[in-house]
């Protein structure tokens, strides 16, 4: 008897959440009641909770409330996923934040509002197919910067009437009474979770180590001017669509060419200017590491008094807050040993590798920072892989 295969339906989405005030509390109908019925606080949710509103979508074809998600295209990352059909669903841009949780359930209860917990016997031999949704927090990017970021991402078009119905803002108390699917209320606890820890006003900080570059050995010229290879070129314009989900707004980087070319895509698609550091040159690097190390705890400081900034504002929409930093190898150990003493134990501190080469050329490490009593602390780190094909 052959084993029964089970197979993956891959999809992506995100709570985007706000700071809640006069001008944008526009569900008047929903901040009283919920389909008639008063609201009662869940022992999830705080008084300070309503302080924010979280965007929900109606399906009709389900009949249901849910978070903005969808499936994965091919060779699309989750990341790309959730930033594309969030913007799709809700019509609005953004930028992710800290990962929140992953949820599966068999496909055949998609969109099903009560559903037996027993098996059908009868179909043993057949494959299952799992349903497998990656959810982000999310914050609202403003028209430009959305505008900017938009020749690097790729296109995202509105989802159709009868795909989305309507899309409302409410406070946590009134989505949990709002949401369909106990799936997704277990994805607000989670978000919630976040919220209460004090990790809703963080910084990105993206660390890129530069594309494959050509052989040193058979390299002719200097250290400085050894460029990425045809290879390298390709991971790093695939690499930008991975940057663009977190909407940075600076990109730093050392001044020799391989770094330089690495972030040099991005940079052009996202009309951002490349910030030339000398500090974190190999050369800089192994002369005075801590002259090169001072440039990270430099930024981290920025992006901390950046979000300190933010935070005190009463805009809905925030400037985004992330910085990415294209680095050479040695330079990378280096900002990993720090990196690691103000991570936080459940943050993935696995992921910032003590060995070398610490991480693949090419790719990225996202760290998601926020202000504490004791200063700077790491509370999500992911990895980063551009997908070429």
């Amino acid at each position: 008897m052959s084993a029964v295969t089970t197979q993956y339906v891959e999809a992506a989405g995100g709570i985007i959440y706000r700071k809640r005030n006069s001008t944008n509390s526009s569900n008047e109908d929903e901040e009283a009641k919920i389909g008639g019925n008063a609201i009662k606080p869940s022992n999830a949710i705080k008084p300070s909770d309503d302080d924010f509103e979280l965007c929900l979508v109606y399906r009709p074809k389900y009949d249901d409330w849910s978070w903005p998600k969808g499936k994965n295209e091919p060779k699309e990352s989750h990341r790309h996923t959730a930033v594309r059909e969030v913007g799709e669903e809700t019509g609005y841009s953004v930028a992710l934040g800290p990962h929140i949780a992953k949820i599966e359930y068999p496909l055949e209860r998609e969109g099903k509002k009560q559903t037996s917990k027993s098996g059908n016997t009868s179909r043993n031999s057949q494959p299952e197919v799992i349903k497998r949704i990656h959810y982000w927090m999310m914050r609202l990017i403003d028209k430009p910067s959305a505008a900017k970021r938009l020749p690097a991402f790729g296109p995202i078009k509105p989802a159709k009437p009868t795909e989305i119905g309507n899309v409302l803002w409410l406070t946590p108390s009134q989505a949990r009474k709002k949401l369909t699917h106990d799936s997704d209320r277990e994805v607000l606890d989670a978000f919630l979770e976040k919220l209460h820890a004090g990790q809703g006003e963080y910084s990105t900080l993206l660390l890129v180590r530069h594309g494959k570059a050509e052989s040193r050995k058979t390299w002719q010229g200097s250290e400085a001017t050894r460029p990425i290879t045809p290879l390298g070129a390709a991971a790093s314009y695939a690499l930008g669509r991975e940057l663009a989900c977190y909407a940075p707004n600076k990109i730093m980087s050392s001044p020799w060419k391989r770094c330089v070319e690495t972030v040099a895509a991005f940079s052009h698609d996202s009309s951002l200017p490349i910030e030339q550091v000398a500090e974190l040159t190999e050369d800089h690097h192994e002369n005075q590491p801590k002259s090169t190390l001072s440039v990270l705890i430099n930024e981290i400081q920025n992006l901390e008094s950046n979000a300190r900034n933010s935070s005190a504002a009463s805009n809905a929409i925030a400037t985004n807050n992330a910085t990415v930093i294209c680095l050479h190898r040695p330079v990378i150990g280096t900002f990993f040993d720090y990196l690691r003493e103000i991570t936080k134990p459940r943050a993935h501190k696995r992921i910032l590798s003590q060995k070398s080469p610490y991480m693949p050329t090419g790719s990225a490490i996202v760290l998601h920072i926020i202000s504490t009593p004791k200063g700077a602390r790491i509370i999500d780190i992911e990895k980063v892989l551009p997908s070429v094909y």
